[in-house]
This record gives structure tokens, sequence and C-alpha cells, in this order.
């Protein structure tokens, strides 16, 4: 296994998770000094807050500096699977947000929980957004997933207009070669794309 990364980006990326970490481990003797100390205080989502240095999580816990950055590796290894450790994430929550752009308005739709996920390519109509965006018809350009503490995040970019694969081939390429900006790319809806791109009707 990998070992050359450091305590402190271990604990970062522990603390990401923490929900999952103390329901292993939280109550191990060997963690738990450690653990309630650093899952105190939100280090992760509040900006006022920083990620305690070795030092500072040392003096205050009393755990030796040698030992503590051993303990550290060890347990962040162990969120790891293999065959010798069957660690396994449990994400309860999911959260689902569909993003809509159109004509440079963008809005946002969170659900808690769908019965069927769209796929990308597929199309998707939101009859209450037509006052918000001004537009209802999009369909799934991308799908991003995230996992943090105890929620799985699905992010659900849409696109207005109609799936188009040979739209996307020259969306693509055009980023690619620098013809078009990552905000274009991303937020700019298929018919501002061929004014970029000079297409069909747009061609001089």
């Amino acid at each position: 296994m990998i070992k050359f990364y450091s305590a402190k980006l271990a604990i970062y990326e522990i603390l990401t998770v923490k929900e999952q970490v103390l329901r292993v481990f939280g109550n191990e003797s060997k963690y738990k000094v450690f653990l309630d100390y650093i899952s105190a205080m939100d280090y992760v989502n509040d900006e006022n807050l920083h990620i305690p240095s070795m030092k500072e999580i040392s003096s205050t816990t009393g755990i030796k500096y040698p030992q503590l950055s051993k303990l550290i590796r060890e347990l962040y290894d162990k969120l790891f699977y293999d065959e010798n450790n069957d660690f396994c994430f449990d994400f309860q929550n999911v959260e689902v947000y569909f993003r809509l752009n159109y004509n440079n308005r963008r809005a946002e739709v969170k659900c808690s929980r769908l019965a069927y996920l769209p796929g990308v390519g597929e199309e998707v109509d939101f009859s209450f957004g037509q006052a918000k965006i001004g537009n209802s018809s999009f369909y799934v350009d991308f799908i991003d997933h995230s996992f943090e503490g105890d929620t799985h995040k699905i992010y659900i970019e849409l696109r207005s207009g109609i799936s188009n694969t040979y739209m996307k081939y020259r969306r693509d390429k055009a980023f690619l070669e620098n013809e078009i900006t990552a905000d274009q790319y991303f937020h700019s809806d298929d018919y501002d794309t061929k004014e970029l791109l000079k297409m069909g009707r747009y061609r001089r």
C-alpha cells in the first residue's frame, strides 16, 4: 500500500467521512482519544477553523508524536478494503441535485431520493422551471457523484434541448482545442455553442 501521503492530509480525509469512521472505530480504545478530539468541531465545513497540526494534537491529547503519526496512518489505511480489512462504507443518506442551465440562467432542484435515476442523454422535463429560468425541457449532460459524511450526493447536470452525440463531440473537441472556455463548455446551451462554433445556420 502507498505510504508516502502526509499525516495531515490523512486527517483531513478522515474528517470528510468522520461519521463513517466514528461508526466503526469511535469506541476502539486505540483510536478513541484521537477521534474524540478531531471530531469535536467541524473542521471541514467551518471556514473559521483550521485543522489542528500534529503538534497541537499531540500536545492536547497526550499522544506522543511518533505514536500519533503511526496511529493516523494506520487508521487511514483501514478505510480501504483488502484481504486483511473488511471496512465497509455505509452511505445511508442520498441527495440528488438537478442543475438546470438555460440562456445563462441557472437553478438547482434538490431531491431526497428518486425511484429511478435518469442517465446521460435522457430527457427530463421540469414543468415548474419555466418561470424560473425560461425553459422546462432538458437532457442529462453528465452526472457527478460525491461522498461526504454519511451522505451520497448525486449532481445531475441538465442542458436545454435534445441530446445529440454529434453536438457533444463538437463541444468536447472545441473544449480540448481551446476554442471555448470551461465556463462555455459547462454552462452554454446547445444553441449558444452552435453560434460560438459557427455551426449550421451560424456558419459564414
